[in-house]
């Protein structure tokens, strides 16, 4: 009677811990980083700091500068295909992103000359 108490106690704590499991992990991720790096075309080591880099698609328009690195991250809830316009003083250049899969991240380069 005492090994069928014990068997019980464990089914029913192997069943609790696997729901609870099983409710957490339902939980997806539903967005997606764009990261942005804005680049020198002559030398393409060279990433160009507070570029102004420009999202765009029909309604769709999202403004902002690179950091130190030459990075700009913007956070999508949905997928969407974007062009993306860097521009700094007198240089600039042009790029697309898709941004498809949530969950993930999608980088673009931007060479600007």
């Amino acid at each position: 009677m005492k090994k069928l108490k014990t068997h019980i106690i464990l089914f029913i704590s192997i069943a609790i811990l696997g729901s609870i499991a099983s409710i957490s992990s339902c939980k997806k991720d539903r967005s997606m980083e764009a990261i942005i790096t804005v680049k020198w075309m002559v030398d393409t080591m060279v990433v160009i700091p507070n570029c102004r880099v420009e999202l765009k698609k029909d309604d769709i328009q999202i403004i902002g500068y690179t950091d130190g690195r030459g990075e700009y991250r913007y956070t999508f809830e949905q997928p969407v295909q974007l062009e993306v316009r860097a521009t700094n003083d007198s240089l600039s250049g042009v790029g697309v992103i898709n941004l498809g899969d949530y969950g993930h991240d999608y980088a673009k380069t931007v060479f600007v000359f």
